[in-house]
């Protein structure tokens, strides 16, 4: 249905006047309705009135009051006002007209065309006002639901402008230290950070977000009135269509609890690691000791022999117990490097895998001079752990094959067992501690269970020499892990 025709009011005391603009408009395709005095217009004139043609000179009111109480009036201030006369002609009375709010004046006698393609112009101005009014009601309403939201988030959240200042924060934001005067839009960074040296982190990630426009995560500490809070943030910048940032949102989280019950674990790990150590070797050694003075039986050998090989493996899980703690706590697994050769680390490695499964194939290849500086007690740790890995996850005639090449930057090594692939959705955790794979090989499945922190522990120490180690799997190609290192 097409919208119904603009309703104009004329307003004019010449009867003769008043029907020829009348008719021309009526033949345009308006609505036209009339009045012959300044209070008949003003008694007409409703909230429909689109467009009011008015004689400056009415034999009651002014049409120059006529429209001032028009534009006063909230029943009719939307309403277009063009001034039509044949008396009030210089340039004078058109000023007054025009600064008492009419929106055209036009001099009489007209052209019907002109007369017509006037009000078309002016009626398409309004249509224009009109919908920038609505699209600047519905951004107004959007962003007042916005507000509403942000203020209302449980999480603190901030907005910053292009040069890192305050533009808004929520009440979470301002609760963070129980005072709202930490927050403020006049302060910059670079004050905030002359005030409080706990926000160096956060004020170093803003101006990367701001340099690179790409998001940036941290983490913060800082003094509240209820005690140190730990904080993980998010800094998401907006570009603008120059590619530029305009704005750098901020969210936050607080992880106090979380951080604390997570360092109080690894604290008892480590603690309970280290004690752990005495007694086993008290029983290791004992079981050594028996075993060397022999006149046993066979039942007392197994048995003695049962306890030594139980003993290797809960050292193997303290050892491991304490190196989480320690890349933990510590800030990483501590090397010490030497000169030594990686391919003679993972030969002997793999010797050990061999006399340890006797039933199994293991194959190695290398190529290069796998010479360099690293600490090689940390590198058959690593190798051990990708070995047992690829020995538990692959059926028992299958082989495991270990492959290194060598180049004047570095070594690569790679450790490939054909068994089950890793499940997509295990694959991004792989080297997450406390993770067990669920496809181990039904036969190895009881003898290998194990922490879950080998493949942690190793990509640890791959880290710690400034090298990676990384994970392909597929059903077709199998699992392989791929172990960078640079040369020391």
């Amino acid at each position: 249905m097409s919208p119904p025709s603009p309703v104009i009011l004329n307003v004019n005391d010449d009867v003769a006047s008043r029907y020829v603009t009348s008719r021309v408009l009526g033949l345009a395709g308006y609505q036209v309705v009339e009045a012959g005095s300044g209070s008949q217009a003003l008694t007409l004139a409703d909230e429909r009135t689109d467009l009011v043609i008015l004689d400056v000179r009415l034999p009651d009111i002014s049409g120059l009051e006529v429209c001032r109480r028009l534009k006063s009036s909230a029943r009719t201030r939307d309403a277009l006002v063009l001034h039509l006369s044949a008396q009030a002609v210089g340039p004078g009375d058109r000023a007054q007209g025009l600064e008492h709010g009419a929106d055209g004046y036009l001099v009489a006698p007209v052209d019907p065309e002109e007369l017509v393609a006037q009000v078309h112009a002016l009626l398409r101005l309004r249509r224009a006002e009109r919908k920038v009014h609505a699209l600047s009601e519905e951004v107004e309403h959007q962003r007042r639901l916005l507000a509403m939201a942000m203020a209302s988030a449980a999480d603190p959240m901030a907005l910053y402008d292009a040069t890192g200042r305050l533009l808004f924060a929520n009440q979470a934001a301002y609760e963070v230290r129980g005072t709202a005067s930490m927050l403020s839009p006049s302060v910059s960074l670079e004050e905030y950070g002359a005030r409080d040296a706990s926000l160096a982190p956060f004020i170093r990630t803003m101006q990367t977000a701001l340099a690179t426009g790409q998001v940036q995560r941290g983490s913060v500490t800082l003094a509240a009135l209820r005690g140190p809070r730990h904080y993980d943030f998010t800094l998401s910048p907006a570009l603008g269509a120059d590619g530029r940032v305009a704005a750098v949102m901020a969210t936050a989280r607080d992880v106090t609890e979380e951080r604390s019950a997570e360092e109080f674990r690894e604290q008892f790990i480590g603690m309970l690691g280290h004690d752990l150590r005495n007694p086993l070797n008290a029983l290791s050694m004992s079981a050594q000791q028996l075993k060397r003075k022999g006149n046993l039986d066979e039942r007392q050998s197994a048995l003695t022999e049962r306890i030594l090989t139980s003993a290797e493996r809960m050292d193997r899980m303290i050892r491991q117990l304490l190196d989480f703690a320690r890349s933990r706590l510590g800030g990483g697994v501590p090397v010490v490097a030497s000169d030594c050769d990686v391919f003679d680390v993972a030969r002997r490695t793999l010797e050990e895998m061999r006399a340890s499964h006797p039933g199994r194939l293991l194959v190695l290849e290398v190529v290069g001079d796998g010479r360099g500086s690293w600490d090689l007690d940390r590198l058959e740790q690593a190798f051990s752990n990708l070995l047992a890995n690829a020995l538990k996850y692959s059926p028992g005639d299958s082989p495991v094959r270990m492959w290194g090449e060598a180049d004047g930057q570095g070594v690569v090594l790679r450790v490939h067992n054909g068994g089950p692939p890793i499940p997509p959705d295990e694959l991004p955790h792989v080297f997450a501690a406390w993770r067990r794979g669920s496809r181990a090989v039904q036969h190895e499945s009881k003898a290998a269970s194990g922490l879950g922190l080998g493949l942690y522990i190793t990509r640890q120490i791959l880290l710690a020499h400034g090298g990676e180690v990384t994970v392909e799997s597929s059903s077709g190609n199998g699992t392989t892990f791929t172990v960078r290192l640079p040369r020391g």
